[in-house]
């Protein structure tokens, strides 16, 4: 299997799990279960599958650093795999830009970042199936076994052939109550996982016969694609590739794992345990139900106390509050765009950013102020940077910190401060072993992100 390329899809928004997914910060970063977020997870996942070196991760320039400060605390190497599309044009482009790290007769795997997987020895082994399946030409894609009558998923008619692998009499779209019931009764169809494995050259075939446009930009070679980008369509692999090639051409396996694409709130009941009044919690703090039931409260940021509530669902974090009647959550993105077009600044950033380096965390912002906590991961830096419209002060709170003003340099230690005027070149350090955690005091008459003149950097920035 040395053949074997995997392609991690780490772009996309999350709309649907607001308030806790964000523009900024979209649920395959988020931390739901444990220390690691849904990408970590799929990352982990596909280096049981490929070598570290043949992982490629495709996300957008805004989700790069993201991208980078969760992917370096996993593997140094596939740090050097990542690849930023110039814009978001849904799945297919994305992966033709990928297709320039493979060979003819790579076959590759696509996939989600976004997903909740368990039983992980048989997620490898449906994907090696698989696998078997694309070295002799075929498009395959992994269906997952049904659990319930679920209308807001795309349906695989399959039919079994031999070994775990099934022929595919079609691709439904996403059905009405009526039909999904229907569908869990015949038990031949199931759902789409959006987890595919191809050849590259049956691929670029498919490409050249139904998205022929997208060919010939492919074909004018990677500098030429991405100055083009804007130039082609956004555009599904599902739509794409696989409901336009010959169905016999097609084979699908049937998960032996446990899936669910975490697609809307709802979807936590079935993951989440219950207490013994079917109320489900998840949080820092404490939860205390009075004659409450049947209730989720999620990400809660503070002591939460309910009475009386049934069918209740509380979703918390750090600057929003959702709080709706269960099985509202395909709601959740008309609401979205609603405020979104309000303007409402919570749809699209947390007031925590995240960076390779670490993370920061704004405190308090006013007129002409704004007030961080930054924290730096052992033996990292910022860029060497400077600023035209804000001084800063640094006060350092945990660590050391070796700061470079100029051509002085100043290692500061806890409870010690620091100033950098405007206009002056500086950069941030960690030489320790420990996080380093300071207070920034920004005072200036432009405070935003892009008043960074980056002109060295570690991470490729500059």
């Amino acid at each position: 299997m040395n053949n074997l390329k995997v392609f991690i899809l780490a772009g996309g928004k999350g709309t649907r799990l607001w308030p806790l997914s964000r523009e900024n910060y979209p649920k395959q970063f988020i931390k739901f279960f444990d220390d690691t977020s849904l990408y970590q997870g799929t990352l982990k996942r596909a280096m049981k599958l490929v070598p570290e070196e043949n992982i490629f991760v495709i996300t957008s320039k805004e989700l790069y650093d993201l991208v980078m400060s969760d992917t370096v605390k996993i593997s140094e190497k596939v740090t050097k795999n990542i690849i930023c599309e110039p814009e978001g044009k849904n799945t297919l482009p994305a992966v033709v830009l990928g297709l320039y790290e493979c060979k003819e007769k790579d076959v590759f795997v696509i996939m989600p970042s976004d997903h909740y997987i368990e039983r992980e020895k048989e997620f490898v082994n449906n994907l090696i199936t698989a696998y078997k399946e694309a070295e002799k030409g075929k498009f395959v894609t992994i269906g997952i076994v049904p659990t319930r009558p679920e209308t807001g998923f795309g349906y695989i008619e399959g039919d079994k052939l031999k070994n775990g692998v099934y022929s595919v009499k079609a691709f439904i779209e996403k059905p009405n109550l009526t039909k999904a019931k229907e569908f869990i009764k015949k038990k031949s169809f199931y759902w789409n996982s959006g987890i595919f494995v191809f050849r590259k050259r049956e691929f670029l075939s498919a490409l050249k016969n139904s998205e022929k446009e997208l060919y010939e930009f492919y074909k004018n070679g990677k500098e030429s694609f991405l100055r083009d980008y804007k130039k082609i369509k956004s555009q599904s692999i599902d739509y794409g590739i696989m409901e336009k090639v010959a169905i016999d051409s097609v084979s699908m396996i049937p998960s032996d794992f446990i899936w669910n694409d975490l697609g809307s709130f709802d979807a936590f009941e079935n993951i989440i345990p219950q207490d013994e009044n079917k109320n489900i919690f998840k949080g820092e703090y404490d939860y205390f139900p009075f004659d409450s039931k049947n209730n989720v409260v999620l990400n809660n940021q503070k002591l939460t106390v309910m009475i009386g509530c049934e069918n209740i669902m509380c979703v918390d974090s750090e600057d929003a509050l959702l709080i709706m009647k269960k099985g509202e959550g395909q709601k959740i993105k008309d609401v979205f765009n609603f405020l979104k077009n309000r303007g409402v600044k919570e749809i699209n950033y947390l007031k925590t950013g995240y960076r390779p380096w670490g993370s920061y965390t704004v405190l308090l912002e006013g007129e002409r102020y704004k007030i961080k906590k930054i924290s730096v991961n052992p033996q990292s830096s910022l860029s060497l940077q400077m600023h035209h419209h804000r001084s800063e002060h640094w006060v350092v709170i945990k660590g050391t910190a070796k700061v470079t003003i100029g051509e002085e340099v100043h290692f500061v230690h806890e409870n010690e401060s620091i100033y950098i005027p405007k206009s002056t070149l500086h950069r941030l350090e960690n030489p320790g072993k420990v996080v380093l955690e300071i207070i920034e005091v920004q005072n200036g008459e432009y405070l935003s992100e892009d008043d960074i003149i980056r002109i060295k950097d570690d991470y490729g920035r500059s």
